[in-house]
């Protein structure tokens, strides 16, 4: 049985809107690290998602950014 991470359940960690004091992580966000960030992180934190144009087609990445400069580093030492 898997233990109930407080954090997650009673938190809003996620914000809608990007202080300029947040750290921004190079490493593109998937399911899985997302799972992670709410499991492994205990600060806010924003998803991006970063649109780039190729001709006609539209390209999306996400990519976090944390309150917590030291969440970053785990992060991107996790997932890069």
């Amino acid at each position: 049985m898997n233990e109930l991470n407080l954090m997650t359940w009673y938190a809003d960690r996620e914000l809608d809107f990007c202080p300029n004091h947040f750290t921004k992580a190079n490493t593109i966000l998937t399911d899985e690290s997302k799972l992670w960030i709410y499991e492994k992180c205990v600060g806010r934190f924003y998803i991006h998602e970063l649109v780039t144009q190729n001709n006609l087609f539209f390209f999306g990445e996400t990519v976090p950014y944390f309150e917590d400069p030291q969440e970053a580093v785990m992060y991107e030492l996790a997932w890069s």
